[in-house]
């Protein structure tokens, strides 16, 4: 008979320790490799529906008309081989290559862009593609997103193309500046809040998808903060949604605007007796919409149309300018607001918000380039009107820049010539070309104030 002996305590609390262990590693062996499956489908739902895109982009900063190729990302996402990507990838393309995931090669053309969400969108042409068409990718629910939750950024990082990087969403509603501006000089997310990720997104990742586990687009990558360590920002797929549909229909995205300007409550509550929340107004446009209905600075919006506003964050306010940028053009609606502890209540027509950056036109005798002034780079600027062309850029060592002519003065007059309009200094422009002065007097607006510019075309001789 074998005699059975009772282990100490302390041996016990050991084997059960390393029973826990093991057991321990087994599970996460387990949900390892049911991540690592989930991260595969996910995976090969989107990547062969990942594009490279390269397109060649005009550029007038440096004071002439520059063509470059660039590198970016896209996603197709309807089979007749529509591709969104960011406007500041391909929004001023000329031309574009996409390769696909089979790496072929197919031209594609530009059938809209919207700096304000720096979104754009290609259409590929399969005229002489004779392989089986890429699959297209599925937008999933950016408003269902959770700080912490896993995601993976697709694209082409520093050209390298089709690659993947992987992190959680780092907060869902990330508020960037709306003064930020595109290369091109437009501003961009006015309407919409950023999903920040700590997947890798660098440049060349522009214009690719943020995808989760499910194989859902959830963000197109637009951003990242250059020497922090993985701070990327997509913008949200329930936006791309809207602005791509309108860009496919229309060509462009139609939006309301009403001529004010918000900021928000925070610590300004008391002050503004703003009890039950509102909208702050910081700035009116005299001959806007608000302001013609008698809205000034310091009134407190609670109520437009159907819906009740507020705004105690900077986070909140993307979401009131896109309200009110959602209401058809022309309609009217009645506002609501709170002045000196009393409510007031008002009819407002809304406007079209307007391009928000105009033509540019090189003019290249003199070394300058210049720019259509649009209603809301007047409002940006502070201009009093839309008379003139906006410099965009000046040409090193050449007579625009020896005449001390910088960029962002505003052209009001060529000799005693009046400019209204780019069309009208084109005309000026080429006539005065045609006869060869060696002198051309500019009155630019530089701030707030007017000066003299001279042009020596002769380099000084003569």
């Amino acid at each position: 008979m074998r005699r059975v002996y009772p282990l100490p305590g302390f041996v016990v609390a050991l084997v059960i320790a390393a029973a826990c262990v093991c057991t321990g590693q087994s599970a996460q062996a387990t949900d390892g490799a049911e991540l690592q499956k989930q991260i595969y489908a996910a995976r090969d739902r989107v990547l062969p529906a990942l594009v490279n895109v390269q397109p060649v982009v005009r550029d007038f900063s440096s004071g002439t008309k520059e063509k470059s190729r660039v590198t970016g990302s896209g996603v197709v996402i309807r089979s007749e081989g529509y591709v969104v990507t960011n406007y500041h990838v391909a929004g001023q393309s000329e031309h574009v290559i996409c390769t696909l995931w089979n790496k072929e090669r197919v031209r594609a053309k530009l059938v809209g862009g919207d700096p304000l969400t720096d979104l754009a969108v290609l259409k590929l042409d399969f005229s002489e593609y004779e392989k089986k068409r890429p699959p297209t990718a599925e937008f999933g629910n950016s408003d269902e997103l959770q700080t912490g939750q896993i995601v993976m950024a697709l694209g082409s990082p520093f050209a390298l193309s089709r690659s993947l990087s992987f992190g959680v969403i780092s907060t869902t509603d990330r508020y960037l500046s709306a003064d930020f501006r595109l290369p091109s000089g437009e501003r961009t997310g006015i309407f919409n809040t950023w999903i920040q990720t700590d997947a890798a997104i660098n440049p060349g990742n522009s214009g690719g998808p943020l995808v989760d586990l499910s194989g859902s687009v959830i963000g197109i990558n637009s951003r990242a903060f250059m020497l922090a360590n993985n701070l990327g920002f997509s913008i949200p797929a329930n936006v791309v949604r809207q602005v791509v549909e309108s860009i496919i229909q229309r060509g462009r995205v139609e939006r309301s605007w009403i001529g004010v300007e918000v900021q928000p409550l925070q610590e300004l509550e008391e002050f503004f007796e703003a009890r039950a929340g509102g909208v702050l107004v910081s700035d009116v446009e005299p001959d806007s919409p608000a302001g013609l209905a008698g809205l000034r600075a310091g009134d407190l919006l609670l109520r437009v149309g159907s819906r009740d506003v507020s705004a105690r964050f900077y986070e909140e306010i993307p979401d009131f300018y896109k309200s009110i940028a959602d209401l058809p053009v022309g309609e009217s609606i009645d506002v609501d607001y709170q002045r000196g502890g009393a409510v007031r209540s008002a009819r407002i027509t809304t406007a079209a918000y307007g391009r928000p950056s105009g033509t540019d036109f090189e003019v290249r005798d003199w070394g300058f380039a210049v720019r259509s002034i649009t209603k809301q780079m007047a409002l940006e600027r502070s201009l009093d009107d839309l008379r003139g062309v906006l410099v965009s850029g000046v040409k090193g060592g050449g007579p625009a820049e020896e005449g001390g002519l910088a960029p962002q003065d505003i052209v009001r007059f060529v000799g005693e010539t009046p400019i209204n309009d780019l069309e009208e200094f084109r005309t000026v422009y080429r006539e005065l070309s045609a006869t060869e002065r060696a002198r051309i007097m500019l009155t630019v607006k530089r701030r707030d104030s007017s000066r003299f510019v001279l042009l020596k075309l002769d380099n000084g001789e003569g």
